[in-house]
């Protein structure tokens, strides 16, 4: 009988640590505005606005953005998935190919295209506030010809 107590008093918190682990893991689902005057494009000129659309069920995130800027709008659908398993994505006629995995509540995506023979690596962290009105999308894309960081910051509607 003890035994068997021990045994659901250990399956029990087992349960409950399993739990806890998955809540630390955030949802970025909702829709969200990009701050402009918080973002950072460094090089690259900043778009007017952009608007974001996230379903995010973990290990599948679906993002949808539509954003304005100089070259007019431009609409992109991604989806990405959050365990490690590889995604291919077609974003304006490229192949992006990518990965993405949780360090702590951070998502750190990786993703890669080539244009016209040139290699870009573009590792995206999303981080999504304590409050959750705001995720920072911290940006570092990598050239032959060098790196650029950029960060994003979006603010839910």
């Amino acid at each position: 009988m003890t035994r068997r107590v021990v045994t659901v008093v250990f399956v029990g918190l087992l349960l409950c640590s399993l739990t806890v682990v998955a809540a630390d893991k955030p949802d970025f689902s909702g829709n969200w505005k990009l701050n402009v005057e918080k973002s950072d494009f460094g090089p690259m000129p900043k778009p007017e606005k952009a608007d974001y659309t996230i379903v995010h069920k973990d290990p599948e995130m679906n993002v949808k953005s539509v954003a304005v800027g100089s070259m007019g709008e431009m609409t992109n659908e991604v989806k990405i998935l959050t365990d490690g398993t590889e995604f291919t994505n077609t974003i304006r006629g490229q192949e992006v190919k990518g990965t993405a995995k949780w360090d702590g509540k951070t998502l750190v995506v990786t993703q890669k295209l080539e244009i016209q023979g040139t290699a870009i690596t573009f590792i995206q962290k999303w981080t999504l506030s304590d409050d959750g009105k705001s995720i920072v999308q911290e940006v570092n894309i990598s050239t032959p010809q060098g790196e650029v960081a950029q960060k994003a910051v979006l603010d839910k509607v």
